[in-house]
């Protein structure tokens, strides 16, 4: 009886192949084998893997097919079935081939993972998440299906407990280029609150505490490790959690002064100092607290004079205040091991920023009347101060970004899709520029922006994410015909409504852009910030300098107050930090836009209006208009906004094209 196989060494051969990507040599050889063994299921799945990659997808079905009708249970020749539907768009057979892999193989897990994929883009999140948390549970280290995991959560709010999703929001956390912490904050706090013993130990903080209540709670508080991790790297934008911090940090204050806290709690303290820091202290201070903090201050200069032990939690008190740089001592006294994360989040990355600052280079000095104030504002307060970022699983060429993003475009029209020259016009402290960066394949980025500070930071934290592809530039968008530089593809969002002239600014950037090539515009809308437009009258009226008191009073004040308008601003992450209240309230300049200014934009500068970024603005929009072709009409996109307000309260964010 002859085989139904090839020698094993015939196999391993052409996996050879196919792992040197030799698909030519792989594809003849497996020809001159199948006509000896035409029944051979490894050599056929083999091939349709092959033709999978050369993206012959038809033509891979059909062997995948043929493969499991030979062998009805062979996960992989179903796996590969259902990679395949999915590819060529036909996604319920893709869904009924990957639940065939889970039938035959319960812990196949890329198949729970692609099936959560499928749901994803076709909406059902709350199957989705399903999915990547199946995958998780029979495989805990699968990186992609954080990545999947961590998207979802970006778009979909948590409504019911999930006894398993704590220890996977929390390993989010941890990861330092899986997700930005705060884009996801919504479902930490609702993973936190599911958990009834949070409300339940922070009820018990009142004005006037025993010592045994308080010491319970702090204990319970370190326990939680989701919440003291979040303390590390994220301001909390829930004011339930604030108000409460604030009455605790009072309390250690009070103990601290008196010398009786609880050496026990040094962990929580430790984190809620990082808080602290990272809201860039936007909790509200009683002069009692401030009297009581130069007293302890005092007493380390005493302590350091009579060479006397420091205490690490005098500091981490002190630092739940204000930061290190603040205090004269700071250069002199010796951190324990339990400090030497506290030293590194204030000193350190300090000293680093102020290093790198005296290597970026100006393109030339900042002259334009708004954007010298725009830059003072920066170098005051850089925004946003961020600590962990969502950065791409694989670097991809531009085709491939693109074809994800349902944009009215032609893919072959695409100029330098393998190496582009990309310009951040504005990049802030960073976020936008490195995930740029790890997104496109082979790219170089030009970051630009007016704060030196800014750039320090947005640089530091390209190099401890080991993101080499940036070059980080001074200057101003008016000043960038001066490098007499074009560009593949130009985006600045949050950036034109704070110049002066913004169809100036756009003009120039349109101008360093190649023809046919790409750009992304994000803008501030009319209609969604009216509440903003509201709060920033009144300042005006009041005539508040912007300075940190009047951040910090005005603050106060919107919290106090239960206008409609004002309590919407509560609900906004920027409201948790004093950069965040000021870039939202307090900014030198703001313009506002709408649909129809925009399209009259577009034309007046020879772009062509491809579709918005937003995912979810996109699906949301697509439950009400059918009409793919509804997707890049800007009018119907202004009718829409009308009778949905709120739908862009981020930012116009959108694609164009130079004409």
């Amino acid at each position: 009886m002859n085989p139904i196989e090839p020698s094993e060494n015939k196999i391993k051969e052409l996996i050879s192949l196919f792992d040197k990507k030799k698909f030519d040599q792989l594809l003849k050889l497996s020809n001159e084998l199948i006509d000896e063994f035409p029944n051979s299921i490894l050599i056929q799945n083999i091939q349709g893997v092959v033709h999978t990659e050369l993206k012959n997808y038809k033509l891979a079905k059909n062997l995948f097919i043929k493969v499991v009708n030979l062998s009805p249970n062979y996960t992989d020749g179903h796996y590969n079935l259902a990679n395949v539907y999915n590819k060529l768009d036909e996604k319920e057979k893709a869904i009924e081939s990957y639940n065939k892999v889970i039938e035959l193989d319960i812990n196949y897990f890329k198949a729970h993972n692609n099936l959560g994929n499928i749901y994803r883009k076709k909406g059902l999140n709350k199957r989705a998440i399903e999915c990547y948390l199946s995958t998780l549970e029979i495989n805990s280290n699968y990186k992609v299906a954080y990545y999947n995991l961590a998207g979802v959560l970006q778009f979909y709010i948590l409504d019911e407990e999930n006894k398993n999703i704590n220890k996977y929001l929390l390993h989010l956390l941890k990861e330092k280029i899986i997700v930005r912490p705060n884009s996801i904050a919504p479902n930490i706090l609702n993973g936190l609150f599911l958990n009834t013993d949070l409300k339940n130990n922070l009820s018990l903080i009142k004005d006037k505490i025993t010592n045994e209540d308080f010491n319970y709670v702090l204990e319970n508080l370190q326990k939680n490790s989701l919440l003291m991790q979040f303390m590390k790297v994220c301001p909390i934008p829930d004011y339930y959690i604030e108000k409460n911090f604030v009455k605790i940090r009072k309390e250690i204050l009070n103990q601290t002064y008196k010398l009786n806290i609880d050496k026990n709690h040094i962990n929580f303290l430790i984190s809620l100092s990082m808080q602290c820091f990272l809201n860039e202290y936007i909790y509200d201070q009683s002069k009692d607290e401030i009297e009581k903090i130069k007293k302890i201050d005092e007493r380390i200069k005493n302590n350091l004079k009579e060479n006397k032990e420091i205490s690490d939690l005098d500091i981490l008190c002190l630092l739940c205040y204000e930061p290190l740089t603040n205090f004269s001592w700071s250069n002199k006294v010796k951190f324990s091991d339990k400090l030497k994360e506290i030293f590194k989040l204030h000193l350190n990355q300090n000293e680093i920023e102020i290093q790198i600052s005296k290597s970026i280079k100006s393109i030339s000095k900042v002259e334009d009347r708004v954007s010298i104030k725009v830059k003072k504002q920066y170098e005051e307060n850089p925004y946003p101060r961020w600590e962990n970022l969502g950065l791409s699983i694989e670097p991809r060429e531009i085709k491939e970004v693109i074809n994800d993003n349902d944009l009215n475009l032609d893919l072959k029209k695409i100029t330098n899709s393998e190496s582009p020259e990309i310009l951040i016009a504005g990049c802030g402290t960073g976020q936008h520029a490195i995930t740029t960066a790890s997104k496109y394949k082979k790219s170089k980025i030009l970051a630009l922006d007016l704060s030196f500070k800014s750039l320090s930071y947005a640089k530091r934290k390209a190099n401890e994410l080991k993101i080499n592809n940036i070059d980080f530039i001074q200057g101003d968008i008016l000043d960038l015909e001066s490098i007499d530089r074009k560009f593949d593809i130009i985006e600045s969002v949050g950036v034109l409504h704070h110049m002066d002239n913004p169809f100036k600014g756009w003009k120039i950037l349109t101008s360093c852009l190649h023809n046919d090539s790409l750009m992304l515009i994000g803008l501030y809308s009319e209609i969604a910030r009216q509440h903003i437009k509201q709060i920033r009258n009144k300042i005006n009226k009041l005539k508040l300098q912007t300075n940190y008191k009047n951040i910090i009073k005005f603050r106060k004040d919107i919290i106090e107050n239960n206008n409609d308008h004002w309590n919407y601003i509560k609900s906004s992450p920027d409201f948790y930090t004093v950069s965040g209240v000021r870039d939202l309230l307090f900014h030198v300049q703001e313009h506002q836009f709408t649909i129809s200014k925009i399209k009259k934009y577009l034309d007046k500068l020879g772009l062509i209006f491809l579709g918005f970024e937003d995912q979810l603005v996109k699906e949301n929009f697509k439950d009400n208009y059918t009409n793919k072709d509804d997707l890049f009409d800007l009018d119907e996109w202004e009718e829409y906004e009308k009778f949905n307000p709120r739908i862009f309260a981020g930012m116009y964010q959108f694609w164009c094209k130079k004409n």
